[in-house]
């Protein structure tokens, strides 16, 4: 059976895209505010894990300050309100 090596070239270029996209893991970034471009340039070049990453930034108005990060069953929490849990329960825990 011959294949047109036009055709065989694009499936093969398809491939590879496809394989491609699905190696880039997706990381959702949640905070306060809409993050502006420049702001998601400075956490990639931070946070590590961010920087050969798709970044979805979604807005969540229960966070007072900071982010949250995700990606696959790990989170990162960098926000206020964890800080004010942990003191919350530091502070519990010592009366």
């Amino acid at each position: 059976m011959n294949i047109d090596p036009v055709l065989k070239e694009d499936l093969k270029q398809y491939l590879l895209l496809k394989q491609k996209v699905k190696q880039q893991p997706k990381i959702v970034v949640k905070a306060p505010y809409e993050l502006s471009s420049a702001d998601i340039n400075v956490l990639k070049k931070k946070i590590h894990v961010l920087s050969h990453a798709e970044v979805i930034v979604k807005v969540d108005t229960s966070i007072l300050a900071g982010i949250v990060i995700q990606f696959g069953s790990s989170v990162i929490d960098l926000s206020l309100n964890a800080e004010l849990q942990t003191l919350a329960h530091t502070l519990y825990e010592t009366v």
